[in-house]
């Protein structure tokens, strides 16, 4: 199977979370779900993809994305962990 191509949002990195470290969460998630999207605001209207997990640093993190064209997910927000999520990371097998 091929490796499945990320693209990045200009929003993805707004929170000073680098690219590798996202591809590193994608790639070595602890949790993975999919959450409809904000009924309000949201610019992108598609069901949107949590990765919940480390980066290289040890830091716990949550990524979102959602498909794209040709098998290539693109990132839209990427942050330490919030309070919301942690629940389900920490009960989440290692």
């Amino acid at each position: 199977m091929p490796k499945m191509r990320v693209r990045f949002a200009r929003s993805a990195t707004r929170h000073r979370i680098s690219k590798t470290d996202i591809e590193h969460v994608i790639a070595h998630y602890r949790v993975r779900f999919e959450q409809p999207p904000p009924v309000a605001g949201a610019a992108v209207r598609t069901m949107r993809i949590v990765y919940l997990g480390e980066d290289t640093q040890g830091r716990a993190l949550e990524v979102m994305a959602v498909d794209g064209i040709n098998d290539e997910r693109l990132v839209i927000h990427a942050m330490p962990l919030r309070k919301k999520y942690r629940v389900r990371y920490d009960e989440a097998p290692r």
